[in-house]
């Protein structure tokens, strides 16, 4: 029997269809945004089209029921809001919103607007003191003691702006791995564990203080210049850091401010400062304000250290550049042509040293003095000593002395001579024999003396090291004497052959020289010396070398 109900699918399939069709619809709405959408109508629309299949293919029409029912469900509670909403007060509401964050905005762009003007008066304050410190600075380069007097005019400075009762400047001693105070004024009591010996006076107490090397770890000063890190100690009684030395109000520790010199991540130096016990403690202004000066120090510092290393580069290179000049004139012209023996030598000074000469010195028919000398010393200093020992030597030589006794002689000269310069020096001495084949060997200092033998195809060092001309007019020195033959080689250089580094940093050593010496020593003493020159040259590359290089080469015929 057909009934109603026979065609209940067709409304189901149609119903279905149209919540497809609005719920497309409604997403497109969604995609263009033409209007706004609640998610409430989304849910409600697939609810019905989910309701309306199902029902569809299970023939249970109570489903289609229940999800028509659910979808009210779902938008009753928004219809029930949109209902009852009141359009004018939620829009005044969000006008009160909108005026809150306005205001709050502007709170903000007042407080970065005080920010940044905070930050640029403190740049201000560190360009003009800087400016003040750099100009002042320039009055330095053209006096003595250049750094010194620049640090005292800056612990002048800081002691004024921080109105600071004593202010000490101290930089490192690269040597010593050490701080060292370059600048002290006022009264600061010596944050450090004073040596139990020390007298608790005031003089006493400063001179250590002046004087004092601090290592860089147990102490503040140490500790502010390896962390790089400023401090400010309001209450030094309550700091560990700080050593309280005694009951003596002198001794009394009050405030500190302890802040590095830095250069880009380097620290140069260490400032620190001091406030007594009885007057106000140091406040985070004058804290930032020694952190400014700080910076401007280190900037002036640059260029003043700039300044005195070319300074001190170029006194060098003029010195050493006149020093060369007459070195070269000390040196003999040409060898000279001595019957049964042959010469070769070289010497290559490096920059700004001069301190090797040779000499060969015919003084008289049975005696022909070689030598090899090393001065200690750069420049003018090692020339002048060059000349005395020159000078000494040639007159010594003349007597029938022997070499040990004329390196006697030539020893107290030196000795006798009271200047500042250092007057130092590595001697070898040779006096050969031409009618007895016979030489006569005196060394001091560390110039060797190699002896290569043609008969057994050997070769031996003849001198041991001992004390450099110099030291003490005291000095024992010793003769070696030899039996020469035909064939037989003597060789003598001075260190900084031996020293001459390749690369990697590895010396030429006196192996090297003997190889070469051995396997070329049917050459004459000429082309011997040549040999080493070029094996000395391709063992050392292009790598620098710090000292002259010096090599005397005497073969017996």
């Amino acid at each position: 029997m057909i009934t109603i109900d026979t065609f209940i699918d067709i409304p189901l399939l149609i119903c279905a269809l149209s919540s497809f069709i609005l719920l497309s619809l409604l997403f497109i709405m969604k995609i263009k945004r033409t209007s706004k959408v609640s998610i409430v109508f989304f849910i409600a629309l697939a609810i019905i089209l989910a309701g309306s299949f199902y029902c569809y293919y299970e023939e249970h029409y109570i489903y289609f029921v229940f999800a028509i029912i659910s979808a009210q469900i779902i938008s009753l509670p928004y219809l029930i809001f949109k209902a009852f909403d009141n359009p004018k007060k939620r829009e005044a509401k969000k006008a009160a919103k909108k005026t809150a964050e306005i205001t709050i905005s502007k709170d903000n762009d007042m407080v970065s607007k005080a920010v940044i003007a905070q930050i640029e008066e403190k740049n201000k304050r560190i360009i003009d003191t800087s400016k003040d410190i750099i100009s002042k600075m320039s009055s330095f380069f053209s006096s003595e003691n250049s750094m010194e007097n620049f640090l005292e005019y800056c612990n002048d400075l800081l002691t004024q702006r921080i109105n600071a009762d004593g202010c000490v400047i101290l930089v490192p001693d690269d040597y010593d791995n050490t701080l060292a105070v370059k600048s002290f004024k006022g009264s600061f009591p010596p944050p450090y564990k004073l040596p139990d010996d020390l007298p608790h006076k005031p003089i006493r107490v400063e001179t250590n203080l002046r004087f004092a090397q601090f290592q860089m770890q147990d102490n503040i000063f140490g500790e502010i210049f390896t962390t790089g890190e400023p401090a400010l100690i309001s209450d030094s009684i309550k700091d560990p850091r700080i050593y309280q030395n005694g009951p003596e109000d002198f001794l009394r520790c009050g405030s500190y401010i302890f802040t590095p010199i830095k250069q880009v991540d380097e620290t140069i130096g260490v400032i620190a400062l001091s406030r007594n016990p009885d007057k106000e403690k140091f406040s985070k202004d004058d804290f930032e304000t020694a952190l400014i000066l700080a910076d401007a120090v280190s900037t002036a510092m640059k260029p003043l250290y700039s300044f005195l290393d070319y300074a001190e580069h170029t006194e060098l290179n003029k010195g050493g550049s006149i020093a060369s000049k007459y070195q070269k004139d000390l040196l003999p012209a040409k060898l000279p042509v001595i019957p049964g023996i042959q010469i070769g030598c070289f010497s290559n000074p490096a920059e700004n040293v001069c301190g090797d000469f040779y000499d060969m010195i015919v003084s008289r028919r049975d005696r022909v003095s070689f030598v090899m000398a090393d001065v200690a010393g750069k420049g003018m200093n090692s020339l002048i000593v060059m000349i005395m020992i020159r000078a000494i030597l040639r007159l010594a030589v003349n007597t029938a002395q022997s070499a040990a006794t004329i390196l006697s002689w030539a020893n107290r000269g030196i000795c006798l001579d009271t200047s500042k310069i250092d007057h130092f020096a590595s001697i070898a001495l040779i006096n050969y024999d031409s009618t007895t084949k016979t030489a006569e060997i005196a060394t001091c200092g560390n110039n060797p003396v190699y002896l290569y033998t043609a008969s057994t195809k050997e070769i031996t060092q003849i001198s041991t090291p001992t004390e450099p001309m110099g030291v003490t007019k005291e000095t024992v020195f010793k003769d070696f004497k030899l039996n020469m033959n035909s064939g037989d080689i003597i060789v003598t250089c001075t260190d900084g052959l031996l020293e001459s580094l390749n690369e990697n940093g590895v010396q030429y050593s006196s192996e090297n020289l003997k190889k070469v010496i051995t396997k070329n020593s049917t050459l004459n003493a000429k082309d011997l010396t040549n040999r080493i020159k070029d094996d000395l040259k391709k063992y050392t590359g292009i790598a620098q070398q710090y000292d002259d290089q010096s090599v005397l080469v005497i073969k017996i015929q």
